[in-house]
């Protein structure tokens, strides 16, 4: 390995842009799906559990409420990834059909992109002697500074489903166990701390590995979530009220 691969792997290893760093990208993904399966599962368990009175209701609709969203959020996942990619594939093979078609039209946008960028003009001819010399190089430079395009860093839409998917169920679930095991009175104030303490916990986690406060971060997770579980009790002893 040359010494500029040696050092661009070490800038990539660095920022967590490697094989194992993978993992982080779909942190999004991660964070929606746990975030939405806890707050949609416990607002919507709170609201059952207040306005029927009925364990069997509550853990009954929770199931269901976790099968569909989940498969429902993993499909939504797949297919706005899907669509992101063959798009920004799209503009990277015009990209490389303007390179080969009109290799001289390429390098004075170099030129004038470069130069825009306060380089002297012998620092952009050993850049554009360089990148002309190489059109797999010449493209990611150019998708990069043209279009905002990382070549490298395209979302693999199956994976970001599985993801999807996985933490909504893992999110979902905390929620729905106290009630398959203890009588409502008892399973939903269980249920709505340990969803909050999950949440809490799941928002410190998140702040850590993207390097912010991770208190902060917990508290912040932790308001939305409040948010919702009170908007569930209150529309389902509205609702109870309403019915009876």
């Amino acid at each position: 390995m040359s010494e500029p691969q040696a050092l661009h792997a070490r800038v990539r290893e660095h920022h967590g842009i490697t094989v194992g760093g993978a993992v982080r990208t779909r942190l999004r993904d991660a964070v929606f799906g746990t975030q939405d399966g806890l707050i949609s599962t416990l607002g919507a368990l709170t609201g059952i559990a207040a306005g029927t009175g009925s364990p069997t209701a509550v853990v009954v609709a929770g199931f269901v409420i976790i099968v569909v969203e989940s498969l429902s959020m993993a499909a939504g996942s797949y297919l706005s990834s899907k669509s992101q990619r063959e798009y920004l594939e799209r503009l990277l093979k015009e990209e490389e059909e303007e390179i080969a078609r009109d290799p001289e039209g390429e390098r004075q946008e170099l030129w004038e992109m470069y130069r825009s960028r306060g380089y002297a003009d012998a620092e952009i001819e050993i850049i554009a002697k360089r990148l002309m010399s190489n059109p797999k190089l010449l493209l990611e430079d150019m998708a990069h500074k043209e279009l905002g395009i990382s070549p490298e860093a395209l979302e693999e839409p199956f994976g970001n489903a599985v993801v999807m998917g996985t933490a909504y169920v893992a999110g979902g679930l905390i929620p729905v166990l106290p009630y398959l095991a203890l009588p409502i009175v008892q399973a939903m104030p269980i249920s709505i701390a340990g969803t909050l303490l999950a949440l809490f916990l799941f928002g410190g986690l998140k702040g850590r590995i993207v390097k912010q406060s991770w208190w902060r971060s917990g508290v912040e997770m932790l308001a939305v979530a409040g948010v919702a579980a009170l908007a569930g009790f209150l529309i389902g002893r509205l609702t109870n009220v309403i019915i009876h």
